[in-house]
Order: C-alpha cells, then sequence, then structure tokens
C-alpha cells in the first residue's frame, strides 16, 4: 500500500470517527440512553454503537432522521459545521473537543453523558 493510500485511509477513518462522535455528542446532549436514541432513529442499539465508535458509516436516512427529529443541521453531522440550530439548545463542539469529551476522558466522567 502507498503512503498516499495510507494517508487517504486514516483521514476517511478519521473522518468517520468524528461523525460517529457527532451522532454522540446530540445523543449525550439529549440525555438519551443508546437504546431510546437508537428506537428514535429506528435503527440497532449495536448498529448505533458502531456508528459512533466510528467503525460503520451512518446511512443518509439516519442523518437525515437525526438531523430532523434534533435540529440539527447535516453540515454539522457530516462536516462538523457549526451552524446553529433553528431552537438553539445543543452546543455544538468542535472536533478537537469531541475527542476529549468524548473519547479521551475516563468512563464515567464523559461530559454530559448517561450513566449505565
Amino acid at each position: 500500500m502507498e503512503r498516499d493510500e495510507l494517508n487517504e485511509r486514516d483521514e476517511a477513518s478519521r473522518e468517520m470517527l468524528l461523525m460517529g462522535l457527532r451522532v454522540k455528542d446530540v445523543r449525550v446532549q439529549f440525555g438519551l440512553s443508546l437504546e431510546l436514541f437508537a428506537a428514535r432513529l429506528g435503527v440497532s442499539r449495536s448498529h448505533l454503537c458502531n456508528v459512533e465508535c466510528g467503525r460503520k458509516q451512518p446511512s443518509l436516512e439516519m442523518l437525515a432522521k437525526l438531523a430532523s427529529e434534533f435540529d440539527v443541521s447535516m453540515d454539522y453531522l457530516v462536516l462538523g459545521r457549526q451552524t446553529p440550530p433553528q431552537g438553539g439548545f445543543l452546543v455544538f463542539h468542535s472536533d478537537e473537543e469531541l475527542l476529549r469529551i468524548l473519547v479521551l476522558a475516563p468512563k464515567g466522567t464523559r461530559e454530559g453523558e448517561p450513566q449505565g
């Protein structure tokens, strides 16, 4: 595998992880468990977990439903562009903040994450 191909693969993996973290960020801010959030989006708990962890890419249908139900822009979910929602409820985090809050913090101390 050539260096450019490796860099492209790393970048794609990073973008998929960040998209998953943005999905998780919405769930956490609404205080919903994986089960409840997955049910509202019409996906299984395991699929949502895989999306949040960056192992699977969310479908366009899932992202559209999330954007509609939770008043979040597709720009934010897919690209990380911080377009405020109509209701102004959510706090938008930069990609670096998402990594710090949702990935690097020890489990049980993650900001806003429901326990259990």
